[in-house]
């Protein structure tokens, strides 16, 4: 597993754990958080179109157990 994916299911954990424990929100509403707060991350410096080919990479590999993280190789 990659240091930076170790991180973010770290980081995945803890805002899972604190929606759990909080009865005002729900695991579902954090994951769009989450995932929202991502693209809004990434179109700070990527394209729409690069976005969506990221997004449809994961999701046709979502079935992998650890997925791989690329460092511009």
């Amino acid at each position: 597993m990659s240091g930076e994916t170790q991180v973010a299911a770290e980081l995945v954990a803890q805002a899972m754990g604190a929606a759990d424990k909080d009865p005002s929100q729900d695991k579902d509403s954090m994951g769009r958080a989450l995932i929202s707060a991502v693209l809004a991350e990434f179109a700070r410096y990527r394209t729409t179109n690069d976005i969506a080919n990221e997004l449809q990479y994961l999701a046709d590999n979502l079935d992998e157990d650890d997925p791989v993280v690329t460092r511009g190789c």
